[in-house]
């Protein structure tokens, strides 16, 4: 797991502890929509990496990593709302 996913990993765990502990009748509610302004959020980074591609090689090869890194979050994140 990378760095980005763990800190992602952990910032919703602390957020689902937050909002239990708040609203325990909405907090599903809740949740559920930072997962889904987290899930576009990432998505629209998505897109603006896929509209302007590399100029070389090397870039290209970030951008593929940058890719594969946001489907993994978005992943995470879908997971994350499935488990609860």
């Amino acid at each position: 797991m990378t760095e980005r996913e763990e800190r992602a990993q952990q910032h919703f765990k602390e957020l689902k502890d937050t909002l239990l502990e708040l609203s325990p009748h909405w907090w599903k509610r809740e949740f559920k929509s930072y997962v889904d302004k987290f899930i576009v959020e990432c998505l629209n980074k998505k897109d603006i990496i896929t509209a302007i591609p590399g100029e070389d090689k090397e870039e290209e090869e970030l951008d593929h990593a940058h890719l594969h890194g946001i489907r993994h979050l978005v992943a995470g994140a879908v997971q994350e709302w499935e488990l609860v």
